[in-house]
């Protein structure tokens, strides 16, 4: 069949699709820009990569081929001419069914015993195609495992660790693919001390248990996806994989050749095999694909403060050839460009203040607006760290993600300068950046770092390398008796007395943008900072990077009713009733959507109607209930026939309403019959300039 009949089928299936309300039967399959974008890469690759180029691929299996669009844009753009092509998906009801090229299955890609043949070329989109997670969509990959990979026993892996095996009994299943552990004479401590952080060993599942105790551990997803992958691959098969790179890295670390597609936008694409042993990324710019040495998405925004340097100059040159008497008063005199950078020296502060024996170093609060996550936050810094007044206004630094922040603003940027016809570039100094130094240079004290809506923005590429000190076990811990009480050090030569401790062992290095040296910065993440972050459940396109995810202490923070807030803080029982039926509701009437608590309504603007029965609290009835209404339009872009009148009329009607609010609904006396219809009401009861 040729190939633009197979496109267009696939593309009828897939636009079929978006017109669907459940949102997990439209996200999860390819479209045709990036199916086409993700397979011109592929063919590149395959004709150019010295390793590729000589792969001989007879047979092909998609394990999860969803529309198809990914697998048939890389056959026929690479020109593979396969008689073997498997596409399979369990999920029969969902999948294209009448794409006409391969074989269809219906197997779980995590139930290893449904594949008995091997493959050349193994592709895998890890979204509908298992059972365990189905209809929310994704299968669950759990994404802050490491799975350890050695070369060698597990025996042999332990004694390298130091850790004795005389009082272990240890048998491995090669058929379940799990490691048991077992001691009668070790304590329940004592193994979990031992064995906590190996969940996974060269991709077996770790069980352990001490003599009456309940065994630790459980068979994970990754462990039997790659007992899947193991049956069916030959010694030098390939994978193309599309996907997140935190679960490239949990599911194929033991790969060693690795050609990485970083596009534009959206998920990366991997090609991989084993033997040789090689890493390597590509852009796609100037019209040609070209090594990125970073492996990671260049920022092209010319919006930037953080430009190098050398850009900066060229710039400046041209602007002083077309705008000169501007920048430097005369069109005639030419001067000189002076950079600068400056280490400048800061007090050591030894005074003890506030708390540190807080636990959570890194605390991500997660919920819909209007549940108190800044308010918590505020709660534990002054409760928990003990800093308040002027010592939380010194110690504590709150900082607002949005679309427009940059990493010249939050770590290091450069400042152009213009006094007496003289240009200087110096170094700025970032939000965050200067809250690290504060803290490394009082470290008996507790700091802050207060980021609010972190979902407004790539918080990797706002703060860089500095993502891979965070975790608690990459922090310094300053030992101020080996510093002076008062006396200024220079940032750099302090750093590198903090770092002769042995314990101290992880920094980053970051350049110096105004230095014409090659030398390098570096940096540390200190073990008196707190990250403290709010994210704000808005829309599914909007996502945290997964390795933050990994590495903070994940809360979600739920609407609340006046029995958990306390009558001081919500002032009406008959309002806390009414939120909590509506809240019911949303959950009932989104019961088939990925994560219906998405759609919850939270608490902060019902909390100041009190009890009294008068026309202030009237008003600020009907001011919630719009929001609500405008939230589900504006911001969920929620259908009102399919979900929000159903919602709305099954709690305004409820039999158990309170005697006032029925009469505050009887006065706006909805028809609960349109969007329009239910704010126009609202809007003229409750802003008098529209009557």
């Amino acid at each position: 069949m040729s190939k633009a009949l197979v496109y267009g089928q696939i593309d009828r299936f897939v636009n079929q699709r978006v017109g669907k309300s459940k949102l997990h039967e439209i996200k999860y399959y390819v479209d045709t820009q990036t199916a086409e974008d993700r397979a011109k890469f592929t063919q590149w690759a395959f004709e150019n990569d010295e390793i590729l180029r000589n792969k001989k691929i007879d047979s092909i299996i998609d394990l999860c081929y969803g529309s198809g669009n990914l697998t048939a844009h890389i056959l026929y753009e690479s020109n593979i001419d396969t008689q073997n092509l498997v596409l399979n998906d369990k999920n029969m009801d969902d999948r294209n069914n009448d794409v006409a090229i391969g074989n269809k299955t219906d197997y779980n890609f995590l139930d290893s015993d449904k594949f008995n043949n091997k493959y050349d070329l193994i592709i895998f989109n890890p979204q509908i195609g298992g059972t365990d997670t189905y209809p929310e969509g994704a299968v669950e990959f759990k994404k802050t495992v490491e799975p350890i990979i050695y070369h060698g026993s597990f025996d042999e892996y332990l004694t390298n660790q130091g850790i004795s095996t005389n009082e272990l009994e240890i048998e491995i299943d090669e058929v379940e693919k799990s490691i048991m552990i077992h001691s009668d004479n070790l304590s329940k401590s004592k193994m979990k001390e031992m064995f906590s952080k190996v969940e996974i060993f060269n991709y077996y599942d770790v069980f352990y248990w001490s003599k009456d105790t309940k065994i630790e551990g459980h068979k994970t997803n990754i462990v039997k996806f790659r007992k899947t992958l193991d049956k069916i691959s030959n010694d030098d098969s390939v994978v193309v994989f599309l996907g997140e790179r935190v679960i490239y890295e949990t599911l194929f670390a033991d790969y060693s050749y690795v050609i990485v597609y970083l596009p534009t936008e959206g998920k990366e694409l991997y090609i991989l095999t084993k033997g040789s042993k090689k890493t390597q990324c590509y852009e796609y710019k100037d019209n040609k694909y070209e090594v990125n040495l970073s492996c990671k998405k260049e920022n092209n925004s010319l919006d930037n403060e953080d430009l190098e340097i050398g850009k900066c100059i060229d710039e400046l040159e041209e602007w002083t050839k077309n705008e000169s008497d501007f920048l430097i008063g005369s069109s005639t005199q030419k001067e000189s460009v002076a950079m600068k950078v400056e280490d400048k020296k800061e007090k050591l502060i030894n005074k003890p203040l506030g708390n540190l024996d807080f636990l959570h170093k890194n605390l991500l609060l997660k919920g819909v607006p209007g549940t108190g996550k800044s308010y918590t936050i505020e709660r534990i810094i002054e409760d928990k760290l003990k800093l308040k007044g002027e010592d939380k206004k010194n110690n504590v630094r709150h900082i607002n993600i949005h679309s427009a922040s940059s990493n010249a603003d939050l770590m290091q940027g450069i400042g152009i300068e213009s006094s007496d016809g003289k240009i200087e570039y110096q170094e700025k100094q970032g939000l965050i950046f200067n809250h690290i130094k504060k803290a490394l240079f009082a470290p008996n004290q507790p700091f802050v770092l207060v980021l609010e809506e972190i979902q407004e923005n790539s918080l990797n590429e706002l703060i860089g390398d500095l993502i891979y000190l965070i975790e608690e076990k990459k922090r310094v811990t300053v030992d101020a008796g080996k510093f002076e009480d008062g006396k200024e050090y220079a940032y750099q030569a302090y750093i590198e007395e903090v770092l002769k401790d042995e314990n101290n062992k992880h920094y980053i290095e970051i350049p110096y943008l105004v230095d014409t040296s090659t030398a390098y910065r570096k940096m540390v993440l200190p073990s008196n900072l707190y990250i403290f972050c709010t994210s704000n459940y808005r829309d599914d396109k909007k996502v945290i990077e997964d390795n933050l995810l990994r590495r903070f202490d994940v809360v979600e923070i739920y609407p609340q009713t006046q029995e958990q807030l306390g009558e001081d803080v919500f002032k009406s029982k008959d309002i806390s009733d009414f939120l909590a039926h509506l809240n019911e509701e949303i959950l009932k009437k989104f019961e088939d959507e990925v994560h219906p608590d998405r759609y919850l309504i939270g608490h902060a603007n019902w909390l100041d109607i009190t009890e009294d029965d008068n026309d202030d609290n009237q008003k600020l009835f009907y001011t919630a209930l719009l929001k609500v209404l405008i939230e589900f339009k504006e911001i969920r872009e929620v259908d009102f026939d399919a979900y929000t009148k159903d919602i709305i009329k099954n709690v305004c009607t409820d039999d158990d309403l309170s005697d006032r609010l029925k009469s505050y609904l009887d006065a706006c006396d909805f028809e609960y019959e349109s969007y329009k219809e239910m704010v126009e009401k609202l809007q003229k009861e409750i802003y008098s300039f529209l009557k």
